[in-house]
């Protein structure tokens, strides 16, 4: 039977037919950093337990529980529903704490309370809590999930690596900056020096002879036996190149530069700080991963370690969904709808409704897949050309396409076979587990446990259905050999 609510009001029914409207108990909590709210209500809004204030810690967790009893002894309850607003990492502890009581709390949206705000020009503790009671009490709204175990830990370690990212992009945009005053013409575009502005003999140089006037007194011969001390590949040839530049190079004396040469110094340690901490996070991401279905997503083309491990922490539990249509209605990927009489709107926008993170994620994923998978290649190029004045909506199509296969990967825990494979499956399969370790070959990830490793899964998967027998031994990036899993 069909519902008008979006979320078949499932939950409400079942609860309503299991109890009494009198037998049942809400608890609307107002989160706050170092105080929380919140009161006891009935199923018709009659305030059994007035607001009352409770501190963030043990001893407020305690004044709440004695309430909760109160209110029960003197009710009779049979069910009670506890709730909050999602309040950025607020809330988080004290739900943790609620459900070692067996206490069910649900995470509502503050869009869908504020909705249910009777006052518009006014907002309280007491308005908001009465706000939520009644979210709780029609079940309307959708629910927020907070993820758990190895999922929580993805998430924290990815969000935290994006975090760094943007760190270091920021101090690499800074130090350009600062080269650019200091020493212009060393990372000029059109006679590029290094084969990457922040190379190993780039930032030596930089960290030890910012300065054009330095270069020069240094020498070529001298130089060159500097960047061989420190085994880098360039040579004298090279050497040459940087002192010419240096003797050309249009800048101030080193004695009106002071400030600026030690703003690049301390902007070099934080490079190479951030460079360090995303480094550690990506080995502890890889193993993470391999503890989650997502490891499954490591058989497509273009899906590095790095995007199966962000889709995987913003998706948390595939189990959550029952459609891949939930997950892109979740990323906020799907298509405005707007219909009245005999008119449909055609070629909306997205609705950008949901976790921004994974929104941002698919996006990304969608443009490595272009670069690298043939079959998504092609149908990112289709979806082109339908519409070659508009070329983000093929890279959308393209990543809720990846959603759909992601959502299936990882529900039947299945590798990715490409549609009308032509080639021996043995040989295929094979081929596939070597892609999925070399993706993993900078990472060590021997440590995790053989009954929580799903790279042992797939091995077994492949080994039992194809006869193989498979290696589980890569190199990593620093030349050291060691096991993948078991």
């Amino acid at each position: 039977m069909k519902n008008i609510y979006s979320n078949n009001n499932k939950v409400l029914k079942e609860t309503l037919a299991m109890f009494k409207p009198t037998e049942i108990l809400y608890s609307p909590i107002e989160i706050g950093k170092f105080n929380h709210k919140s009161c006891i209500t009935n199923f018709f809004g009659d305030i059994i337990i007035k607001p009352f204030e409770f501190p963030n810690n043990s001893c407020g967790l305690n004044l709440f529980m004695e309430k909760f009893k109160s209110a029960v002894s003197s009710t009779s309850a049979k069910k009670i529903i506890l709730g909050c607003e999602s309040t950025g990492h607020y809330h988080l502890n004290l739900i943790h704490n609620l459900k070692l009581f067996n206490l069910p709390v649900e995470i509502i949206n503050p869009r869908d309370s504020k909705t249910e705000n009777t006052n518009k020009n006014s907002k309280t503790d007491i308005i908001d809590l009465n706000a939520i009671a009644r979210v709780l009490i029609s079940n309307k709204g959708s629910r927020q999930i907070v993820p758990e175990g190895v999922y929580y830990n993805l998430q924290r370690a990815t969000r935290t690596r994006f975090k760094f990212i943007h760190n270091k992009t920021s101090t690499s945009n800074i130090i350009t900056g600062l080269v650019d005053r200091i020493f212009p013409g060393l990372w000029d575009k059109d006679n590029s020096i290094f084969s990457q502005r922040f190379s190993k003999a780039s930032l030596l140089i930089l960290q030890h002879f910012p300065h054009p006037h330095q270069i020069i007194k240094l020498g070529t011969k001298r130089l060159a036996n500097f960047l061989s001390k420190h085994n880098t590949k360039l040579g004298i040839d090279t050497a040459k190149q940087i002192v010419d530049t240096a003797k050309i190079s249009l800048t101030k004396p080193v004695s009106e530069l002071e400030q600026d040469i030690s703003a690049l110094h301390h902007h070099l340690k934080c490079f190479h700080l951030y460079t360090q901490i995303i480094n550690d996070l990506d080995n502890e991401i890889a193993s993470l991963l391999i503890q989650t279905p997502g490891t499954y997503l490591l058989s497509v083309d273009g899906v590095s370690v790095t995007y199966a491990a962000y889709f995987t922490a913003e998706v948390g539990d595939i189990n959550r969904f029952t459609y891949a249509n939930q997950i892109i209605s979740f990323a906020g990927t799907c298509s405005r709808k707007f219909q009245t009489a005999e008119f449909e709107a055609q070629n909306l926008r997205i609705s950008r409704k949901g976790s921004k993170f994974l929104r941002s994620t698919i996006n990304q994923l969608a443009l490595a897949l272009n670069t690298w998978s043939p079959k998504f290649r092609d149908y990112y190029t289709k979806k082109y050309l339908e519409n070659p004045e508009k070329p983000g909506r093929a890279r959308i199509a393209t990543g809720n396409k990846f959603v759909k296969v992601a959502f299936a990967l990882m529900k039947q825990e299945q590798l990715f076979k490409p549609i009308g494979l032509s080639f021996d499956e043995k040989i295929y399969y094979n081929k596939l587990w070597d892609k999925i370790i070399r993706k993993l070959s900078k990472f060590n990830v021997s440590n995790v446990i053989s009954e929580n490793n799903y790279l042992i899964k797939i091995k077994k998967q492949i080994e039992n259905n194809y006869g193989l027998s498979l290696t589980t031994e890569i190199m990593d990036g620093k030349g050291y050999c060691h096991k993948t899993c078991g």
